[in-house]
């Protein structure tokens, strides 16, 4: 048992000094910096009506104690699906998506695979949180984890809370999962103090009211709160400003820049707005079909990027904060051609060859390998180091 003598009582606080004086409250030290969680080979499919949808395909990234990693992508690139297989949640809720199906066949897609693919839905590969791998962990050990260790603040706030429920009863049922024996009174302190940390207005009177109660901004904020709450090591925030207007959006990166300097906390930040990205990331992964195919530090995937989708995407919908970032660099506006492809039908080679107006013939033929080009810079090109941008 650890002592500290003189600090304060505040939970917030008290976890915060935690983190950054590299002391674990279950026996782990973990300094600032370490790595934290570690993702090798991972693959997440779902079976469809069309085919086996790789949503995840074979990424391979690293996330340190206290830093913000952005995950960055077009709409459908699988973003959402990398998080829910972190989370340890995606075949459960892709298990429950063809088990509401009409058709039969997605319900026996699970056990026994799509015609025609030796490939299996799931998720395969390692995801290693702290040392150990969390994918061989049972239902029961990863709940002990989810929540408490890693969180989520999931995607979509018009479904993300429950309509039936107070948003105190719901910002309080993390802690109630993993501390069976806490006070009532302890519990109620401890929530109204997470809500006042995300700056909700009269949390203290508000509490009991139910999410219809509550504009998208203040849903946002609550949902912030329940990751939080029980103190975890890492959050995973997907598209925590989408549908929010301007204003809101600002509020809402102020706060999640507040409680992860508060907290120490390190935080995967997905997002299809790379401005969003670009205010808060360390370090940005760039994610097409399924697969990540570029990971540097944020400066230079936003002022010298190296593989076309990225180029792409940096030239596709420039903000203030991306060409602060690009100091020096002439502001160009050029979209990226053609749609993202079907992830039951990707095509043969690399997958971003048919918009990519660099690709060559073993572009179409050949799957890049994901390799390390520069010193904490991971590609997937054949043509690394061969273009520049224009």
């Amino acid at each position: 048992m650890v002592t500290l003598i003189g600090h304060s009582s505040n939970p917030a606080s008290l976890t915060s000094f935690i983190r950054k004086t590299h002391l674990s409250l279950d026996g782990v030290s973990m300094a600032r910096g370490d790595q934290l969680l570690i993702l090798k080979n991972l693959k997440a499919y779902y079976p469809s009506k069309k085919g086996l949808v790789r949503a995840v395909d074979d990424v391979s990234l690293e996330i340190r104690e206290g830093e913000c990693v952005g995950l960055l992508g077009e709409s459908g690139s699988g973003k959402t699906s990398l998080a829910l297989a972190i989370m340890g949640l995606f075949e459960k809720i892709a298990r429950f998506s063809a088990g509401a199906s009409k058709d039969p066949d997605l319900r026996r897609a699970f056990d026994k695979g799509l015609p025609g693919t030796t490939d299996l839905p799931g998720v395969q590969g390692s995801v290693i949180f702290k040392g150990r791998d969390i994918m061989g962990l049972s239902q029961e050990e990863l709940a002990a984890i989810r929540g408490r260790e890693l969180s989520l603040i999931p995607q979509g706030l018009g479904h993300a809370l429950n309509p039936q429920h107070s948003i105190g009863h719901q910002t309080a049922e993390p802690i109630e999962v993993h501390d069976e024996n806490i006070r009532l009174i302890e519990l109620k302190r401890k929530v109204l103090e997470y809500l006042g940390l995300v700056r909700l207005a009269d949390a203290n009177l508000r509490f009991v009211l139910d999410p219809a109660s509550f504009s998208g901004g203040e849903s946002q904020r609550i949902l912030i709160a329940m990751a939080l709450v029980s103190g975890p090591y890492m959050v995973i925030a997907d598209e925590p400003t989408s549908a929010l207007d301007v204003t809101v959006q600002r509020q809402i990166m102020e706060v999640l820049r507040m409680v992860q300097d508060e907290f120490d906390l390190s935080l995967l930040l997905i997002s299809h707005d790379a401005g969003v990205v670009a205010e808060m990331a360390d370090r940005v992964a760039i994610m097409y079909a399924g697969k990540i195919v570029e990971f540097a530090n944020a400066a230079d995937i936003f002022h010298e990027p190296q593989h076309p989708y990225t180029m792409g995407l940096m030239t596709s919908f420039p903000t203030i904060a991306m060409m602060q970032m690009r100091a020096g660099k002439r502001p160009r506006l050029r979209g990226i051609p053609g749609d993202p492809p079907d992830l039951t039908d990707l095509p043969k080679g690399c997958a971003f060859h048919p918009r990519c107006r660099y690709a060559i013939d073993i572009c179409r033929e050949e799957v890049p390998e994901y390799r390390e080009v520069k010193p904490d810079h991971f590609i997937r090109c054949h043509r690394w180091g061969d273009i520049e941008e224009e």
